[in-house]
C-alpha cells in the first residue's frame, strides 16, 4: 500500500507543465523535488543572461525558482502553490501532508 508521502509526490508530478500567473510573473511547473518537497518553477518567455565562469554573457536562459511545499508561518501550503490549484486540489493536498 502506497504511504501518504508517495501519493503527494504523485500528485504533485501531474502538475508538471502546469502555467499560472504568479506575482506578475508567468511560470510554469517543471519538475517536483522529493528530497527538499519543493516545486521547481521556470519563468516563461523571459530569458535573461547567463554568465560564464569567468563572467562573460554566454545565453539567455529561462529563470528557474524553487518553492517549498509549506508555507513558512505555519503548516498550510506555500501561497504560490495554492494560486496554482483549484480549490478541491488544496483540499486534497492539504489532507494528505497532514497524514505525514
Amino acid at each position: 500500500m502506497p504511504d501518504a508521502n508517495d501519493e503527494v509526490m504523485h500528485r504533485l508530478s501531474q502538475l508538471i507543465g502546469r502555467e499560472a500567473i504568479v506575482e506578475g510573473r508567468h511560470v510554469r511547473v517543471v519538475d517536483v523535488l522529493r528530497e527538499n518537497e519543493c516545486l521547481v518553477l521556470c519563468e516563461v518567455g523571459i530569458g535573461r543572461m547567463q554568465e560564464s565562469l569567468y563572467g562573460q554573457a554566454r545565453r539567455r536562459a529561462p529563470r528557474h525558482f524553487q518553492i517549498p511545499l509549506r508555507s513558512v508561518v505555519s503548516t498550510q501550503l506555500h501561497p504560490v502553490l495554492r494560486a496554482m490549484l483549484d480549490e478541491g486540489e488544496q483540499a486534497a493536498l492539504h489532507a494528505l501532508m497532514a497524514k505525514q
